[in-house]
Order: C-alpha cells, then sequence, then structure tokens
C-alpha cells in the first residue's frame, strides 16, 4: 500500500476513533449506555472496513506475493500473544470488567506500535498506550457513574530472530500518573519491566511465554506501592481462513501483599481480512482464585500499517 493511500487512511480513521472516545465519555449517564456502545463500535468497526476497502489499489495474481502474504497474516495473528513479533500497527482494545458487586468497568485503550529494522534479525519499537477508563454503578447507593483518563503507558523494546523457530525479545515500560480519578491511591509512577520467548513448534502450533515485572516508585500523596510479576504461558494454534484460537494460563505474584499467588486462564478467537490491513480478537478470561470479578472480556480492532 503506497504512503498516499495510508495518509489518506491516517485521515479517514483517525478523526473517527477520536471521536468515537468523546462520545463515550458523554454516554456514562445514559441508561442505554451498553446498546449505545454496541452500536457505536460496529459503526466504526464497518467504517473502517470500508475507508480501507474504497482506498485499496488492485493487485493481479502474483504467487510468489500470495505466500508473502500467507506468511505475513500468520505473524500478526501469533502477535495478538507474541511480543517477540513486532509489526507496525495501532488498535482499540476494549476491555469490559464485570464484579459480584453489580459494578462493571469498561476501558477503551488506544495504542500504537512503531517499529524499525536494526538488522535483518533485529527489530526495535516503541508503543503508546491511552486509556480511557468508564465505571458503571452497581448496588452500592454511594456508587456513582464515572468516566476518566487513565494512566498513559510508554514503552520501548526490541526482538531478536534466533532461527527459524525461535525468537527472543525485551523491553522497558513507563507508566505516568495522568488519571483524572482523583483517587490519591492511584497517584505513583511505575516502570514495568517485560521479557518473551517463542517457539514456533510446528507451522500451526506456537507457544510464547512472557513475564512483566510492574514495581511502583515515587508514590505519592498516599498511593499503595506496587510491586508485583505476572507471568504468561500461551499456545496459538492457527486455523484455516486466517483464525487462530490461543490459550493462556496467567500467574501473578504480588509482593505487596505476602507474596499471594493469583491464577487465571484466557481463552482468545482471532480473525485477519485477508485483503484488507484489519484484524480482530475476541477473549474472555476467568480467575481460578476467586475474588471479587466475575470475568473479564476483550475486543481488540487492530490496523496495521503495511
Amino acid at each position: 500500500m503506497s504512503s498516499k493511500t495510508l495518509n489518506h487512511l491516517d485521515n479517514l480513521i483517525y478523526p473517527m476513533i477520536y471521536q468515537q472516545m468523546n462520545t463515550l465519555r458523554l454516554m456514562t449517564a445514559n441508561k442505554a449506555v451498553w446498546r449505545t456502545i454496541v452500536r457505536q463500535a460496529f459503526a466504526i468497526t464497518l467504517g473502517v472496513i470500508v475507508a480501507v476497502w474504497l482506498t485499496m489499489p488492485s493487485y493481479a495474481a502474483d504467487p510468489t506475493k500470495d505466500v508473502a502474504d500467507a506468511q505475513r497474516i500468520a505473524e500478526e495473528l501469533k502477535a495478538f500473544e507474541d511480543p517477540t513479533i513486532l509489526n507496525r500497527r495501532v488498535w482499540l482494545d476494549t476491555e469490559w470488567n464485570t464484579f459480584k458487586d453489580g459494578t462493571n468497568n469498561v476501558d477503551l485503550t488506544l495504542g500504537g506500535l512503531w517499529t524499525w529494522a536494526v538488522s535483518a534479525n533485529q527489530d526495535w519499537a516503541v508503543r503508546l498506550k491511552v486509556p480511557l477508563l468508564l465505571h458503571f454503578a452497581g448496588n452500592a447507593d454511594t456508587d456513582s457513574d464515572t468516566q476518566d483518563l487513565g494512566d498513559i503507558k510508554l514503552g520501548t523494546g526490541t526482538a531478536f530472530r534466533l532461527s527459524e523457530s525461535w525468537r527472543i525479545g525485551g523491553g522497558l515500560e513507563l507508566r505516568f500518573p495522568t488519571t483524572t480519578d482523583h483517587d490519591p491511591s492511584n497517584d505513583q509512577w511505575r516502570v514495568q519491566l517485560l521479557g518473551a520467548i517463542a517457539w514456533d513448534i510446528t507451522r500451526q502450533f506456537t507457544f510464547s511465554p512472557s513475564f512483566e515485572y510492574n514495581k511502583s516508585f515515587s508514590d505519592e500523596h498516599g498511593a499503595v506501592p506496587k510491586d508485583f510479576l505476572e507471568m504468561f504461558f500461551p499456545i496459538t494454534y492457527l486455523l484455516p481462513g486466517h483464525w487462530s484460537v490461543t490459550a493462556r494460563y496467567e500467574a501473578k505474584v504480588d509482593f505487596e501483599n505476602d507474596n499471594t499467588l493469583t491464577q487465571s486462564a484466557k481463552l482468545q478467537v482471532a480473525k485477519q481480512l485477508d485483503r484488507l490491513p484489519l484484524g480482530f480478537a475476541l477473549s474472555i478470561k476467568k480467575t481460578f482464585d476467586g475474588g471479587d470479578k466475575k470475568f473479564q472480556v476483550n475486543f481488540v480492532s487492530t490496523y496495521y500499517l503495511w
């Protein structure tokens, strides 16, 4: 896709995303908020597909290009759960958490990943995440609907291809105390160290374990210190028709809470479009160790900058 086409797509897509986020800020007082969120999300997805389709150049059939496209699509499907695959993209992650007390939280995170090839076997990347936090009141009389900007995250990292089937990567992310929720316990800076390794067991199966170590510093206004380690063990299976399914086991060790271990499982289904630079992933996550959360659902829409 030419740079002129990409610039045209940027002018079409980004205003729609910003308009959507501004609309969601005003929606929390509406009783029909869930129906509105679904309708608006569907409209944006459809708009992106139409915009990209109308601006795509046509190509003659090329067997070599078909093989390269198949390989690219396979990597994009793996990249949802494989941090060692760095491809330039922007995405909108809609996360819905429902709790036993009747409350619901919806986090809308707009993210971007910019990558550069350092060598034939190494890539470098910079990642930015900007979240919008929506809280919907539950059964408590003192609870109320709120909408706030979350903590912005800026990170950088690199990945190496060791062989045809092995990759390794790592990075560092800084979390800024930009939230507007006026909760002093969240007023803190946090650094995250991450690492990952990936093994393509076969052409269909990939095992890509990773870890994220988080530690807060410069805790202000009575903020509760954070010091925990999260470990992820996903295995992805590529299906025909540019689909994939991923099963992931997660473990979290909270060093600030007597080394408490929390375990959970996540199941994800992803789909990449063939002729369009778009991908979608739907997942559900459930914690094994009880707690206040019933479950978590994520829907990620990704636009790839080829």
